[in-house]
């Protein structure tokens, strides 16, 4: 009897940002207009300011605003 290969949930990617200091992940729809203009955003969980540091991630469902 034939096998059916194993199938691996498919992943589902997004870009963040994520803090350079502390590695804090934030969507983009929840960076202010202010700070996409500029290019610099704070952190809300460090207050580090910094540039934006958008970066491919796997879709997690808890990731913080």
């Amino acid at each position: 009897m034939a096998q059916t290969p194993k199938t691996e949930p498919k992943k589902e990617w997004e870009h963040v940002h994520v803090c350079i200091k502390c590695g804090h992940a934030v969507r983009p729809d929840q960076i202010e207009l202010g700070s996409i203009m500029l290019g610099v955003i704070t952190c809300p969980k460090c207050e580090w300011s910094g540039p934006i540091n958008l970066q491919i991630v796997e879709r997690k469902d808890d990731l913080e605003s």
